[in-house]
């Protein structure tokens, strides 16, 4: 079983079919285009709810808490994966490609959630990770294929590389709204949308709707002190560079009711 096929990385490699026509039908028959016509990936993902990955990843426990957690990159999906299910869950998945995985019934009575992040900050917090080496070969692979050192810090990453276009290229600086709606429009498909500036709180809430007890959230994958920013992420924009994200991600903005300030 290619399970490297379902290891988060920096590539967007995977688009449910990727047409409106597919993405259009009705649940079910949407559900069985796909697994014809992309019946690997979709039998891999079926396993997926039956076993557990050498490296963690695993939709068992979805299965078991009748919930969908869209894991959205840098907004503490690991501490709340791990804390939740003791796995990675299903890793940067969107929410278009859990309406194939589970069925309408199935899909329709789980309770769907995620956290979501200030654009601003996610961006910041995206480029030091990927810039200290991501998580995998693939991140450093994507970086290099990207000729990313060229930028001598963020403003110049930001000012001469983040655009619609170019954020598009990488899983942890896609929009968020792109993993949170159905393929193609602004409608949030989950019940739940949390906040990593109020984490503690909306992961208690999350605790309490699935019917667990009350406990702390692990923090994991923290980006270690020595390489995090030194600053409040809004000592590293000027006004050219906060203009240029708010158009960049200004549909996670209005979603999400996010501000720079």
């Amino acid at each position: 079983m290619d399970w490297a096929a379902l290891r988060p990385s920096s590539k967007v490699d995977f688009d449910p079919l990727g047409t409106k026509f597919i993405n259009g039908l009705p649940h079910d028959a949407r559900r069985t285009a796909s697994s014809i016509l992309n019946r690997h990936r979709f039998r891999r993902y079926q396993d997926l709810r039956r076993s557990e990955t050498a490296e963690g990843y695993s939709l068992r426990q979805f299965d078991t808490f009748k919930c969908i957690f869209v894991h959205i990159p840098k907004a503490a999906g690991i501490s709340v994966s791990k804390s939740l299910f003791g796995n990675l869950g299903g890793g940067h998945v969107m929410i278009g490609v859990y309406r194939i995985v589970f069925s309408k019934e199935e899909f329709d009575s789980y309770f769907k959630f995620s956290f979501v992040r200030n654009p601003w900050d996610r961006l910041l917090s995206a480029y030091v990770f990927l810039k200290q080496g991501g998580m995998n070969d693939d991140d450093r692979r994507w970086w290099r294929e990207q000729d990313l050192d060229r930028y001598r810090d963020f403003d110049d990453f930001v000012s001469n590389w983040v655009d619609r276009d170019n954020v598009e290229t990488s899983l942890h600086l896609l929009p968020q709204y792109r993993y949170l709606c159905a393929p193609f429009t602004q409608t949030i498909c989950v019940d739940f949308v949390g906040s990593y500036e109020h984490l503690d709180r909306d992961y208690a809430h999350v605790r309490e709707r699935l019917g667990l007890p009350p406990d702390e959230l692990l923090h994991l994958n923290k980006t270690p002190a020595a390489k995090k920013p030194e600053r409040d992420f809004r000592d590293y924009y000027t006004a050219e560079t906060r203009e240029i994200v708010e158009h960049v991600y200004r549909e996670d903005i209005e979603l999400f009711k996010y501000s720079f300030s």
